[in-house]
This record gives C-alpha cells, structure tokens and sequence, in this order.
C-alpha cells in the first residue's frame, strides 16, 4: 500500500514538475528592473513603480512574477529584449523560418532560375553557443564569417556581373559573423577604414567599421581574421538584397550595413522591425540578459527600429527573384558582360 501511495503522490507531482516555471534570483531580478528603467530603449512605455508592486504582490510565485517580468520586458523593448534562463544552450529564434523561401532551388542549392552571371549568397541566423567560453564563442564566429567569405569565393570563380544576397530567412544572432562573412560585398573598392553602420543611444552614434578583415566597435575590435579577407575578382558590382518579414534582429542589421551602399537596391517584403540592438548582460545567477538599448541605423546614420521597407515592394518568391534579376541585368556590368559574350565564344 505504501508503494502505490508513493507511486500516486509521484505521479500527482509530474505536471507540477512539467510547469516549472524559471525565474531569475531576487538580486538579479532586482538589477533588471533598474537596468531597464535606466536604460531600456522604451523605457518610458512602462510604469517601473506599478512593475515592482506586481512584483512584490506576486508573494514569490513564480508564474506570477515570470509574467510581470516578461510583460516589462516585452513593453521596454518593443519584443526585442529578453531573459535567458539558466542552462539555456542557444539563444531562440526571433522568428521562424520564410515558408517557401528557397523552395524553387536548383543546382547547388540556388534558384532554378539564378541567371548563371549573377553570385548567390544566403545569410541565415547565427548565434554561438551559450555555454561555451567566451574564446570558444569567438572561434565558432570566426567559423562562420569564414564558411560566408568560402561561399563568396567559391561564387567568385567565374566572372559575376551582380550579386544576391538573400535574408529573408535570418532571424537574428549575433550581427558581427555576418557582417565579417559578407565584408568582400559591403566594402566599396578602396583601402581604409569603411564605416558599415552604426548604433544610436543616449549618447554619441558608435560606427561598425570594417578594417578588411576586421571589424570593429568603439576602438575595439569585434571580430576578426587576424588578416585581409578575401576581396572580390570585381569589387564594388551591384548587389541586389532579399528582405522578407522573418528578416529581424541582426538580419536586419546585415541589411542596413548593404542600405546606403552604392549600386545596392533591396527586394521583398517589409522586416520584423526589430532593429535595435540588445547588450548582453550577465547576471549575478548567472543567467543572461538581453537589454534591448539602442537603435540600429545604416552608414548614413539613418534608422529608427523599426521595420525595413525594401527599395521594392514584391510578393512572393517568384516575383522578387525576377524583380532582382530584371535590375541587376538592367546594370552597366551585366549589360557589357551580355554583348561581349558572343564575340568571347
């Protein structure tokens, strides 16, 4: 009878178990609320008085106070902001996948219909892992601005008139493995320091500056090879950009960086509207906050937050490959390519 009394109480205790709901420890629930009502974004969406009361009038229930905390943090951030619980291996989407993006993929998995002038790169979300080191985090970022230049590379072998770089499936992470990977396109021709964005706060506006092979923030580099990256066999051609409303976060970080470049025009569909940038802050329980504080802009310093509208309006798959096409072929380079190639054969 003892047994199946115990077996009884275990199993009443399982969705107990299953509904445990995690919340930060009172120190550092106690440093978000003042993080955020010193430096949250929109801050002042938030009555931080009536937050803490909630709080306290939670009597310690966790379900009570996770849902005071996570509707402070939702309205303080617009949804761009966010606590990490402990344990927690990867950062999770700001957004699924574009249904149907990339389903008309043909020869190595590129458009069917990709005009064989033209390079194809797609930038999709990126975060390191969580629980690993900050120098491990580092090598596996480095991996992937690595993995983005190869594929340029690769692209690069015959000439390109124009290129595509599609971000409708990137939903965020972390902005500087892409910004790195795609650098060869970012960069108009010529040495130097090359301003690719920047961030604005309360205070002055922090450039993202591409030192060719490096980038770097406030004096400090962000990421890096350690050497020049690869530069293109035609530096500077036009690059058509893909934007879909799963483009959100550090996607559309990469897409501001490519907005005010020269010969650059975007395709597709208004983004998420989460360009603003989050500062990585850890906790005294060691969990993770994510503070939604500035704004992203383009290198011209323009940006507001909120959702990036495409150069061109287009619906669906089908029309916003043919609209980029139709302007990258309608571009001096691919012009000239197009008449030269009979007399090349």
């Amino acid at each position: 009878m003892a047994g199946r009394c115990a077996w009884v109480v275990a199993m009443m205790l399982v969705p107990a178990l299953a509904q445990a709901v995690d919340v930060p420890s009172a120190e550092s629930l106690a440093k978000m609320l003042d993080l955020m009502e010193q430096r949250a974004l929109y801050r002042e969406a938030v009555d931080w008085t009536l937050v803490r009361a909630d709080i306290a009038g939670a009597h310690g229930d966790p379900a009570r106070v996770r849902a005071v905390l996570d509707a402070a943090i939702q309205r303080s951030s617009k949804g761009h902001g966010r606590w990490v619980a402990a344990g927690s291996v990867q950062l999770p989407a700001q957004l699924n996948a574009v249904p149907g993006a990339g389903a008309a993929a043909g020869r190595g998995g590129l458009p069917a219909t990709l005009d064989r002038r033209l390079g194809w790169v797609a930038v999709d979300r990126f975060s390191p892992t969580l629980a690993s080191t900050p120098a491990e985090q580092a090598r596996q970022s480095v991996q992937r601005a690595v993995a983005l230049q190869q594929r340029l590379r690769d692209a690069d072998s015959s000439p390109r008139c124009g290129w595509i770089v599609d971000l409708r499936n990137n939903s965020g992470g972390n902005m500087w493995p892409m910004l790195l990977g795609v650098e060869p396109l970012l960069r108009i021709p010529g040495d130097g320091i090359q301003v690719l964005g920047m961030l604005r706060g309360a205070g002055p506006n922090v450039p993202w500056e591409s030192h060719d092979g490096t980038l770097m923030a406030k004096g400090r580099p962000m990421l890096g090879f350690g050497q020049p990256g690869y530069r293109l066999r035609e530096p500077g051609g036009p690059v058509a950009v893909l934007l879909g409303e799963r483009t959100a976060s550090s996607g559309e970080a990469t897409a501001l960086a490519f907005r005010g470049r020269p010969d650059t025009r975007s395709f597709g569909a208004p983004t998420a509207g989460f360009a603003t940038s989050n500062s990585s802050i850890r906790l005294p329980d060691g969990t993770l906050f994510l503070l939604t504080d500035t704004l992203m802009a383009d290198r011209n310093g323009v940006g507001d937050g909120g959702p990036i509208v495409p150069d061109q309006v287009t619906e669906g798959e089908a029309a916003t490959l043919a609209a980029a096409h139709r302007w990258l072929l309608s571009q001096p380079g691919c012009v000239a390519q197009a008449k030269a190639a009979p007399r090349a054969g």
